[in-house]
């Protein structure tokens, strides 16, 4: 009994293979090309036929359209269009203050060196800041 239900279990799993067998044995069908829309290049165009002269109406041009420039005349600004900015001193004396700390930040980085005061920048330096200035 047990060897009948072998066989037919046997027999049942050919069955199967058999069928797998067969669906695998036909030929793939290809599949069809991708569809790619392509824009139709347009027709070309004859060019335009001139129409002849511009026919001008018996009263004239616009003055708008005949004189170039604005219609009105601009207005006249009574005022400057930005007060000028201030200052703290005249610029003689900003000039004179900005060179000043300029040459206080030479003696500094030659100081921070390690310069000493015998050396001939150093010494032109403070020569500099020693003179008189209209401070």
């Amino acid at each position: 009994m047990i060897r009948e239900i072998i066989a037919v279990v046997f027999a049942a799993l050919a069955g199967v293979a058999g069928a797998e067998a067969g669906q695998n044995t036909a030929l793939p069908v290809p599949l069809p090309p991708p569809t790619v829309y392509q824009i139709p290049t347009p027709a070309p165009l004859a060019p335009p036929i001139n129409p002849g002269p511009v026919v001008v109406p018996p009263a004239g041009l616009s003055p708008s359209l005949s004189q170039p420039g604005p219609v009105s005349p601009m207005p006249v600004r009574t005022s400057p269009p930005y007060p000028p900015a201030p200052t703290p001193g005249p610029i003689d004396q900003q000039k004179t203050q900005s060179y000043r700390n300029d040459l206080l930040d030479q003696r500094w980085r030659l100081e921070r060196n390690g310069a000493s005061p015998d050396n001939p920048r150093s010494r032109d330096v403070q020569r500099q800041i020693d003179l008189p200035s209209a401070q």
